[in-house]
């Protein structure tokens, strides 16, 4: 099979520009024990809470204030005022590793036909097969939703799901994962810990023994933490002989540091025994009883040593052993070539929210399997712009199939989520109107006793703030208008007079600021369980009502970042489409409308669905 030159090269580059890029050069200007402040010498993107690592010692950014970086590090250091250091997101650095992996891979030949053939069909159209004499129904599935697993499990090399909001994608990846686990090892992977946990917390029928749950346990769900390495080797015979070696450890530990000689100040650092031991007889006068203190301590650090590499020999046993047995396993796409898993091969990879996952990151989980079902929506959040990459690579692998393969992909096409007058919006926005609404929840709005201008039981209504100098102010690159926040406000404790509660309400903005302006002004009057997101953190969450603040007025020139947003028919569309009942947009129409994605969206809602503010001023 020829070697896919076009991946190879393009991956090639990008490897070479993250080296390049993945390098901030800084002067330390401000020390307070584990807190350092560096001055750049160029500006910044890194955002709050990235972790990096510099010269060795790891930490997480704290503050981002253009030139300036304030970054807590994890252990002491040996840093001084106006040293200079390099510092490397450990995120990029991690990928780039995985990717010079990858491209060794292909350049060596170590990769099987099944991964070569993977690559080959992103670069040719080789359309896969289906085993038209595999059959399958579920009477709970609906049309779509069967033929989604049935043909996930006819295919020859892999199936496109998409899956518009509310339209049970997540139901439909259980229901092929049960038809798969008994007789084959499955992968299940996704740009987000959260989306992964989702699927994994619906698998409820399946032995919690057939299931590894892998990833940093901050991140993971707690209902999910049953499922850890750790977890499964609690459940083994060889766990008590763990137990017993560190407790052995622990007594060592007790009885080393309760030792003393006549009270004399000595230290023995236990991390440097032979070679601090050797300088202490070399250069202070020692009798018998300090030498017998210094060979007590190097026999019990030897015997540490020995009992911690019985544990870990137990424990790198053991973790093969469970790798080896269980049949499913989930974590991100990045985690995927964990050293758990790194030499595993499966028979499935089922990626969910794979139009997140852009194409080089997902050729980590790709190239470890013979089949593939990718779950996604192209029509939702693309992939975050990489830099460092192509406009090849950085394009989401459902986008880049379902471009190459029109005909090898299946449409959910009926949402459970929404009104309809909601899901008519993106239905004939974004999906030709095909997506329908199930019946039983086409007709449910909010209840309301105590209505107002604002607040009424209709699903969509729009509020325009034009001609009233609902003007925003801009802080460096974002912004906030204070006067629409005024507005969310006065929603929102309409809404709670009428028995809706905080946690069934949303308040959805592009922009940082808003958001954490919003979240105060709530805040200040004691309202503190609505949720106000950006649209990213809002993907997969759903609401009974959702306030959407545009927040951009007539007052300036739009930023490229902020014309994207406007006219993004992908972030438009999770915006509007993760509220049940009721859906309230608040903008500036005259200048809103520039964008044709708008234009078209007020044109379907008619004029009865518009407040304008000028008319009541």
């Amino acid at each position: 099979m020829k070697k896919p030159n076009k991946i190879l090269n393009h991956l090639k580059k990008q490897i070479q520009n993250e080296k390049k890029n993945n390098q901030i050069h800084a002067k330390i200007t401000y020390i307070h024990e584990n807190k350092i402040h560096v001055s750049l010498k160029n500006p910044t993107k890194i955002p709050k809470n990235t972790q990096i690592i510099t010269h060795h010692i790891k930490g997480i950014i704290t503050k981002n204030n253009h030139k300036n970086l304030e970054i807590k590090l994890t252990k002491p250091h040996k840093f001084r005022l106006h040293d200079k250091i390099i510092i490397k997101n450990i995120q990029n650095e991690t990928i780039t590793h995985k990717l010079e992996k990858i491209v060794s891979q292909i350049e060596n030949n170590q990769l099987n036909e099944d991964n070569l053939e993977t690559l080959q069909l992103l670069q040719t159209q080789i359309n896969p097969e289906y085993d038209t004499n595999i059959t399958y129904y579920n009477h709970k599935l609906n049309k779509n939703q069967n033929k989604a697993v049935k043909k996930a499990l006819q295919t020859s090399k892999f199936h496109l799901i998409q899956g518009p909001p509310g339209c049970g994608k997540t139901y439909t990846i259980v229901n092929l994962i049960k038809q798969l686990h008994k007789k084959k090892k499955i992968l299940i992977c996704s740009h987000t810990h959260i989306a992964v946990d989702n699927v994994v917390e619906k698998l409820e029928n399946i032995a919690d023994d057939d299931i590894l749950r892998i990833g940093n346990k901050n991140k993971i769900s707690q209902n999910n933490l049953k499922y850890t390495i750790d977890e499964h080797i609690k459940k083994t015979p060889e766990y008590s002989e763990i137990q017993k070696y560190k407790d052995k450890i622990e007594d060592i530990k007790s009885l080393t540091n309760k030792s003393s000689i006549n009270n004399d100040p000595l230290i023995i650092d236990n991390n440097c025994e032979s070679i601090f031991s050797r300088l202490f007889r070399k250069l202070l006068p020692t009798n018998n009883k300090t030498t017998n203190y210094i060979n007590e301590v190097s026999y019990d650090e030897n015997s540490i040593y020995e009992l911690e590499c019985k544990i870990s020999n137990i424990e790198n046993s053991l973790n093969d052993t469970i790798v080896r047995n269980v049949s499913i396993i989930a974590t991100t796409v990045i985690s995927a070539s964990s050293f758990l898993i790194e030499n595993v091969e499966f028979d499935y990879v089922i990626m969910d929210e794979a139009s997140q996952v852009p194409l080089y990151l997902s050729l980590i989980a790709l190239l470890k399997c013979e089949k593939f079902i990718l779950i996604g929506d192209n029509m939702q959040l693309e992939p975050i712009h990489n830099n460092n990459t192509s406009m090849y690579l950085n394009k989401s692998i459902f986008t880049t199939l379902l471009m190459l393969y029109p005909d090898n992909f299946t449409f959910l096409n009926i949402q459970y989520r929404m009104n309809q007058e909601i899901c008519d919006i993106a239905s004939n926005l974004y999906y030709n109107g095909k997506l329908k609404t199930y019946d039983k929840i086409a007709n449910k709005k909010i209840s309301v006793d105590n209505s107002s201008i604002f607040v009424d039981d209709s699903p969509v209504v729009f509020i325009d703030t034009g001609g009233v100098s609902y003007n925003e102010a801009r802080i460096n690159r974002s912004c906030y208008n204070k006067f629409e926040a005024e507005v969310i406000l006065s929603i929102i404790k309409n809404l709670i007079d009428n028995d809706i509660k905080c946690e069934d309400i949303g308040v959805i903005s592009a922009y940082r600021c808003q958001k954490l302006y919003i979240k105060k002004l709530l805040e200040d009057n004691g309202i503190n369980d609505v949720e106000v997101d950006t649209v990213y953190r809002f993907q997969g969450r759903e609401k009974d009502v959702v306030i959407l603040s545009f927040c951009k007025s007539n007052n300036g020139v739009l930023s490229r970042f902020e014309s994207d947003f406007i006219s993004n028919i992908n972030q438009l569309n999770v915006s509007i489409t993760r509220s049940h009942y009721k859906l309230i947009m608040i903008g500036d129409l005259d200048f809103l409308t520039h964008a044709l994605n708008i234009k078209k969206l007020i044109y379907m809602l008619g004029s009865f669905n518009v407040i304008h503010l000028s008319d009541m001023f």
